[in-house]
């Protein structure tokens, strides 16, 4: 069966900055460690914030409780990271060129401040079909519901379909749920990664 759906993922993949990773971003802006972060981006609570019960002002507020840090510094978290993380404009012009031959979607685990910046400053114009977030739709990845979801909006089966991600634990997930998948690692490997799949699935 042919590929006729690619699915991006977002932080990480299309969305970066230069230390590349959102926790040495952040932990170079605050003056510490990202040690001393630790794995708060990847938590129960960093989930709960995706799946929509919590926002990204309160995750900010308790990363800075964490770090014995004044709330006063969440203004400053808002202006470098809305400053230093910004969209790979070489990887969405190959997106556009995609979309010329397949369906695209962004599937994104994020808070409530992303469809605003996906539409003033983080700009993805005329590179997607859909744009899922999970916020919105209550569901988080790897769970198979957002998989299923995004299948429908797209209008295509699994079998027609890519996940592109940097976060194994997806990559597993749509694994098992019976999607095509290119774990993200660097941008060049894993075009040569997609190239090779779709080569395969004309």
């Amino acid at each position: 069966m042919s590929i006729k759906a690619l699915i991006w993922d977002l932080e990480g993949v299309l969305l970066i900055s230069e230390e590349r990773k959102i926790e040495a971003t952040v932990a170079k802006n605050l003056g510490v460690t990202e040690e001393a972060i630790g794995n708060y981006f990847h938590s129960e609570f960093n989930d709960r914030v995706d799946l929509g019960e919590h926002t990204q002002e309160e995750f900010w507020i308790r990363l800075l409780d964490h770090l014995g840090l004044p709330h006063e510094r969440l203004d400053h978290i808002n202006d470098f990271f809305y400053r230093d993380f910004y969209i790979d404009q070489d990887l969405l012009g190959k997106i556009i060129d995609f979309r010329k031959k397949y369906k695209t979607a962004i599937l994104s685990n994020y808070s409530d401040v992303l469809r605003e910046m996906l539409e003033t400053r983080w700009r993805v114009d005329g590179a997607f079909d859909e744009i899922i977030i999970s916020w919105e739709e209550k569901i988080i990845k790897p769970d198979p519901r957002i998989f299923e979801l995004t299948l429908q909006r797209l209008g295509v089966e699994k079998e027609e379909a890519v996940l592109i991600d940097d976060r194994i634990v997806n990559i597993h997930g749509a694994q098992k749920f019976g999607l095509h998948t290119v774990y993200f690692q660097t941008k060049d490997q894993a075009l040569f990664d997609l190239e090779i799949l779709l080569n395969q699935h004309t």
